[in-house]
């Protein structure tokens, strides 16, 4: 009868010790999951930040620029592109080596630019004039 309850006793507590490990693993599951949710949130907010504030720029007319400032994510170096041929503004965040793409189209014509900035960085989009065309462009500097 003694060895049936240690032997009892011994079993439960191999079972909560399983269920203890399968809920550490599945939490930090979960909470990597919501940390790329944020960032690929963050990303897109941004994205959409740049196509608007492009657009703005572009109305506003020639020699307008527009300071803007990417968001603040740990250890994040952005690429921001500028696709003129095709219209595009490419906006991809590496952090802690993995990637977030965000394609958007762009209201307005934009001139071939690419730039990297990190969270702390600045950058500008202006307008620039080619010819007799109008174009909304991303830069470091204002250049003004």
């Amino acid at each position: 009868m003694r060895a049936q309850i240690s032997l009892d006793l011994l079993f439960a507590f191999v079972l909560v010790t399983l269920t203890m490990l399968n809920l550490i693993y599945l939490s930090n599951s979960e909470i990597a999951h919501a940390e790329s949710f944020d960032v690929m949130a963050k990303v897109r907010v941004f994205s959409a930040e740049i196509v608007d504030h492009t657009a703005k720029v572009y109305a506003v007319g020639e020699g307008y620029s527009l300071k803007e400032e990417p968001p603040q994510i740990e250890d994040a170096e952005f690429n921001i592109t500028f696709n003129g041929a095709e219209n595009k503004i490419i906006v991809n965040v590496t952090v802690s080596g993995k990637s977030y793409w965000v394609v958007k189209n762009s209201t307005v014509p934009i001139a071939n630019a690419s730039i990297v900035v990190e969270s702390n960085d600045t950058f500008w989009i202006k307008t620039v004039k080619v010819g007799d065309m109008l174009y909304a462009n991303i830069t470091r500097s204002n250049g003004n």
